[in-house]
């Protein structure tokens, strides 16, 4: 995996998101305009709902990957990948960006 800098959850004035915890998975659910968007809410497996936990503070995709390799007991290069996809997923919807300089 390359070299990445920091990320982190994001919202701003005009989108935000809500998540919840119910029945033990992850719910996020969009805010647009102080409206929830009912038709986009993501529920995160248990890896997913990890990675999502450490994107609350700037952290590096190769970070979050060593921490999925260690507390799910998984091959790094495995990891390094799906953590990959997620964040990729994650960035292209809008709910993580490049930490601010300086993170």
């Amino acid at each position: 995996m390359d070299q990445a800098g920091p990320i982190v959850q994001y919202a701003d004035e005009r989108r935000s998101y809500v998540t919840r915890q119910i029945a033990g998975e992850t719910l996020i659910v969009p805010v647009t305009g102080h409206v929830m968007d009912l038709d986009a809410i993501y529920v995160l497996n248990p890896v997913a709902s990890r990675i999502w936990e450490l994107l609350r503070s700037p952290i590096t995709p190769e970070r979050i990957a060593g921490t999925i390799a260690g507390e799910f007991d998984v091959p790094d290069e495995i990891a390094a990948t799906d953590v990959a996809e997620f964040v990729e997923s994650l960035r292209s919807r809008g709910l993580i960006a490049d930490a601010p300089a300086g993170s």
